[in-house]
């Protein structure tokens, strides 16, 4: 039954594969229709996130030097994958300008998404593509990086990156005080 599914599926896209590459195929999709993994798919990402990040960027965006060698670095992560704790409140998937919480210790089994703009398909399957606490967890166990942060972060979508000033000054306060030397940026 399967294998007839797939033949039958096959048959459908047979047309279109000879138009778009093969990536277009095994790649997430911008707005349900346009394939990330493609040049194309780039474009309208860029097209689209420009507008916001210039309205947020007052002058220059300083570059801060790490000051203590990686392996004694104090490591945080911080996700816009809609990830958090299975026992958190999910996050409002028509905007959301919170964050959650996700202690150091946090496993995958115990770890939910609540985010509907990208495909999640592998992200189920294996967490840490968009949080990936179990790689910095190794990291940390081989000496490559100095410790990780108690607590780490996870933001859902917003569709205005203003709406999130609060919650973003709100979380760099928390990593300041907790004496983080690198921050870890996952989007989604």
């Amino acid at each position: 039954m399967r294998q007839q599914k797939k033949i039958e599926s096959s048959a459908r896209t047979g047309w279109l594969k000879h138009l778009l590459p093969e990536r277009a195929f095994n790649s997430a999709l911008f707005f349900g229709v346009i394939p990330v993994g493609t040049e194309f798919g780039h474009w309208v990402s860029k097209l689209v996130a420009l507008p916001q990040l210039k309205k947020l960027a007052v002058g220059k965006v300083p570059w801060t030097p790490l000051r203590n060698p990686l392996s004694e670095s104090t490591v945080v992560l911080i996700s816009t994958g809609g990830v958090h704790l299975r026992s958190d409140h999910p996050f409002n998937l028509n905007g959301d300008p919170t964050f959650r919480v996700i202690p150091k210790g946090a496993q995958s089994a115990n770890l939910a998404i609540s985010h509907q703009a990208y495909d999640r398909t592998d992200a189920l399957k294996d967490i840490n593509l968009v949080f990936p606490i179990e790689r910095l967890r190794e990291l940390e166990a081989e000496h490559v990086i100095g410790r990780l942060a108690e607590e780490h972060y996870g933001f859902g979508l917003m569709p205005s990156a203003k709406g999130l000033i609060p919650a973003i000054k709100e979380v760099a306060r928390r990593i300041s005080e907790s004496g983080v030397d690198l921050a870890l940026l996952v989007p989604a």
